[in-house]
């Protein structure tokens, strides 16, 4: 072989080895239960919500599982934890459902660990209730609005009527509370890697936080802000327009004098 010529197959080889390290972790990983997907249902009084699994195996195709999630006073979000080995057949999911309450007894996120055991036929799917977090801060009650969204580390829930949100630590379920204005929540939006922005008040009163993988607070300012990922859509009219589209001047510096910069 010429010897040019193997070369540019080491690189082409090289160059398809970064491309496929550099895709989403989501295109990458192989799942035993990749192949089945899950619909959810809610009945007309948002108490309750069923799921369903179903697609294909190796050497079966249909429906595997199916189940309830509740009882609830009003489902308002729903949102689930990527998926993640427990072992080389089955996998681990965190489903998290948050709940307006009633004006008596407040707003309650509960949590739910589900697991995906697979074989080449079948999928054993065990979902259990892990923690009912009463989340005291927010204002619940029939009508109001949520806003939820969860990353690596916390939850992070709201209602249209509070004026911070609740960071829900998934491993310990403490509450703490989010948010760097006093006006209430409008948005919450989170991207591929955890990072999570918070939106309060509404028009030229609105302001945002962002807070990383780890709950530690990014960066904020005025305006309303909002992140994408891959998997839902963001409707852009949702939010209040930017009063200037122009790029802001950026600038960055090193890590040891983060403290000296204003």
């Amino acid at each position: 072989m010429h010897r040019l010529h193997a070369h540019w197959i080491i690189l082409t080889a090289v160059l398809l080895v970064t491309l496929v390290m550099s895709l989403p972790v989501y295109g990458q990983q192989k799942f035993p239960d990749s192949t089945l997907f899950t619909t959810y249902e809610v009945n007309q009084s948002l108490t309750q919500l069923s799921w369903f699994t179903c697609g294909s195996l190796p050497l079966t195709e249909g429906c595997y599982g199916a189940g309830v999630l509740g009882p609830f006073t009003d489902a308002c979000a729903i949102v689930q934890s990527a998926p993640a080995p427990f072992n080389i057949n089955t996998v681990l999911r965190y489903i998290y459902v948050l709940d307006t309450g009633s004006s008596a007894n407040g707003a309650s996120l509960t949590v739910y660990k589900r697991t995906d055991t697979v074989s080449q036929s079948d999928d054993t799917i065990n979902v259990v209730t892990l923690a009912v977090v009463p989340l005291s801060i927010l204002v619940g009650g029939p009508g109001v609005t949520c806003f939820m969204a969860q990353n690596p580390s916390y939850v992070y829930a709201a209602t249209s009527q509070t004026s911070l949100a609740a960071a829900i630590n998934k491993t310990t379920f403490s509450v703490g509370r989010v948010g760097d204005f006093s006006t209430n929540v409008s948005a919450i939006t989170a991207d591929s890697y955890g990072f999570v922005t918070i939106v309060q008040g509404s028009g030229f009163g609105t302001g945002f936080t962002v807070y990383g993988p780890n709950g530690a607070p990014q960066e904020d300012g005025g305006g309303g802000p909002f992140m994408i990922n891959p998997i839902d859509a963001v409707y852009p009219a949702s939010y209040a327009p930017a009063v200037d589209l122009t790029p802001p001047k950026l600038g960055y510096w090193p890590k040891a004098r983060a403290q000296e910069h204003p």
